[in-house]
């Protein structure tokens, strides 16, 4: 295959207004050599190849040319293959290092490039010999996505102290000067409906979602009385955020649904009160088997009229529970929205919730008939498959 290097290195110069002067005095050659390159007379040698692409401010693989999908695939590969490395007891820190480096120079354009911040990789990139290469590639993708906050959460988990003050001085803000919080306030006094109206859905939501979760309700090793009152005050908000819903069918709270109704059934075991707890894990089982008899994309209702008009989509997916690159792979639905350029979502795995259904809490049900059919529903849920190629 006939590289077209030459072609895209004189439209790179002209897209960053540089002569072919500028690129050999950057590069240590001479300009006629540019001139052979572009012209496709001779290539550049294969040295050169990652300063040519740091100069155009481009990825390799697009100095080279590279289509599309094989770069895509090829940047799948190379994130599995960190995922995989970084989820072994005995990592290898110089190969983590190098799949880090090939990520910054040639992958963050790609779909997947979120990947390395939600998968689970601190405990590597926590390493010395690690974390200077996580900070070369937080800059670089922070440059594209600015604010992003997995990667920010990612790297206030792992940056050593040395450093960490001056990261969060240069990429967050204390939440009253944050952006999203002066452009709320600045569309409300302004009258601007059109935009101001997206921006309070996607605060209104936020609020809900930390009333919905313990860790802004519990002091630190509080204990399990304090957690059950949590799960009841969570279960009683729920509640009321779906006052309009018009029926029990999967919405935009289906995953809280499914895990507090859960909570819900155990504190009704530990009172003695099985048949209530029978009737919860029922209702939960019942969503479950509705979420999942999803196919296409589909739309699901806010069950909230102070939400309305904020979308959230439910699709089929496959995916490993563990983010194990190598281990099967799951049919689950995936919940998500997209507001403003911020997006939330959650995956529901059948396999998760019958985990939870065969912990101790629920032992007291093991022998009870209607228990068993319960789990061999959920149980019917779970579709495995090989990892496609």
């Amino acid at each position: 295959m006939k590289l077209a290097i030459g072609e895209n290195i004189r439209n790179f110069l002209k897209k960053n207004d540089l002569t072919q002067e500028a690129l050999a005095d950057r590069l240590g050659v001479t300009y006629q050599s540019i001139s052979r390159w572009e012209n496709g007379t001779t290539y550049p040698d294969i040295e050169l190849i990652p300063s040519i692409a740091d100069v155009l401010a481009v990825t390799v693989d697009e100095l080279l040319g590279m289509p599309q999908i094989e770069k895509e695939k090829r940047a799948v590969q190379t994130f599995d293959e960190l995922r995989r490395e970084c989820m072994k007891r005995d990592y290898d820190a110089d190969k983590i290092v190098d799949l880090l480096r090939d990520i910054r120079r040639n992958h963050l354009n790609s779909d997947s490039a979120w990947r390395p911040w939600v998968e689970g990789n601190d405990r590597a990139f926590r390493d010395p010999k690690i974390l200077p290469e996580v900070r070369l590639l937080a800059e670089s993708y922070l440059e594209r996505h600015p604010m992003h906050p997995h990667t920010i959460q990612t790297m206030a988990n792992v940056e050593d102290e040395e450093h960490l003050k001056d990261f969060l001085k240069k990429y967050t803000t204390s939440f009253d000067c944050s952006e999203r919080a002066l452009m709320f306030e600045r569309y409300l006094l302004r009258g601007d409906a059109e935009r101001f109206e997206p921006e309070r859905k996607y605060q209104l939501y936020q609020a809900f979602n930390n009333l919905l979760c313990p860790r802004y309700l519990l002091k630190l090793g509080e204990d399990g009385r304090h957690n059950d009152s949590a799960d009841e005050f969570m279960d009683k908000i729920l509640c009321i955020i779906r006052s309009d819903a018009v029926d029990e069918r999967p919405d935009m709270w289906t995953q809280d649904r499914i895990e507090l109704g859960l909570k819900s059934a155990i504190r009704a075991i530990s009172c003695g009160e099985f048949d209530k707890a029978l009737s919860r894990i029922s209702t939960v089982v019942q969503l479950l088997e509705e979420t999942m008899s999803i196919t296409s994309e589909v739309l699901l209702p806010t069950s909230c009229h102070f939400l309305d008009g904020m979308e959230w989509k439910a699709k089929e997916s496959w995916h490993s529970v563990h983010n194990d690159p190598d281990a099967l792979q799951e049919r689950m639905i995936f919940i998500t929205t997209t507001m403003n350029g911020m997006m939330n979502g959650n995956c529901l795995h059948p396999s998760e919730h019958l985990s939870t259904l065969q912990r101790k809490e629920f032992d007291a049900l093991r022998n009870h008939p209607e228990f068993t059919k319960l789990c061999e529903r959920v149980k019917a849920l779970i579709v495995t498959k090989q990892k496609e190629s």
